[in-house]
């Protein structure tokens, strides 16, 4: 008993030793003056080993709640070396929450399209409208500022195949559409949300065939929930038969569709 009842007295000096109350209530630990509530100081060591996947060293000391750690969040956590933001809510309760998260991300040197799609432009008097080139589907744990960012090429040749060479307008685009999204985003859907267009004229006969290409980007703050966006193409001419033509949207190299979200 006489040995167990020193092994606790050491272990509560232990504890006394380390941890310091202040004459203002203040705990401090590893400072015999603490400066707020609870202050956690010590000497500022830079180690060799960096936090998670980032190039940001880790500084001791440091402080590790197990509320907070991959075992107790498996959803935030993808991977045991995993870096995400802490958060404090009003009431002054912390929990982590994902970082940036990529639904959909093609890099800047690869090409989401493979394969061409041929739309038919002719004189209707508005615009005629590919059918989905690309799809995203994804969800939001909490509510987040979106990014959207496209890239559709569009290669423009008069309605036989051939270059454009009689001066007349036309115009071409890439739109983006939500065909899903909770009611509570105030988010239309099956229209237009975001677009990128331009009108074009080429008077030269043995001119290049024009190839362009559409930028359709936004950014949104969207409630949680499940949302689906596609990628479309769209051409318009004027009200008469000479001035149909074609689009091949997605022939040319570096198409992509990316869709970043950060938790708010």
């Amino acid at each position: 008993m006489k040995n167990h009842i020193k092994k606790l007295s050491l272990f509560a000096v232990g504890i006394f030793f380390n941890m310091n109350y202040g004459q203002s209530g203040n705990v401090g630990i590893n400072t015999e003056n603490p400066q707020q509530k609870l202050h956690v100081s010590g000497v500022k060591n830079v180690l060799v080993s960096n936090i998670g996947t980032t190039s940001i060293p880790l500084i001791a000391p440091t402080v590790r709640i197990d509320g907070l750690n991959s075992t107790n969040n498996s959803t935030v956590f993808s991977a045991a070396n995993t870096t995400n933001p802490l958060y404090i809510n009003a009431s002054g309760d912390t929990s982590v929450k994902k970082g940036e998260e990529r639904f959909s991300y093609f890099a800047p040197q690869s090409d989401a399209i493979t394969t061409g799609t041929t739309l038919n432009v002719t004189a209707v008097g508005g615009y005629v409208v590919t059918g989905n080139l690309l799809t995203v589907s994804f969800t939001l744990n909490q509510r987040s500022m979106v990014f959207f960012s496209s890239v559709l090429t569009a290669d423009v040749r008069n309605a036989s195949g051939g270059t454009i060479s009689d001066g007349n307008e036309r115009a071409v685009a890439s739109v983006l559409q939500f065909t899903s999204a909770p009611a509570s985003s105030g988010i239309p859907v099956n229209t237009i949300y975001a677009s990128d267009g331009l009108a074009f004229a080429n008077r030269v006969a043995g001119g290049s065939v024009n190839t362009f290409k559409l930028n359709s980007t936004t950014e949104i703050v969207l409630p949680a929930g499940s949302y689906t966006v596609v990628l479309k193409g769209a051409g318009i001419c004027a009200n008469q038969a000479a001035d149909n033509f074609r689009v091949i949207f997605g022939a040319g190299s570096g198409d992509r569709f990316n869709i970043l979200a950060k938790p708010l």
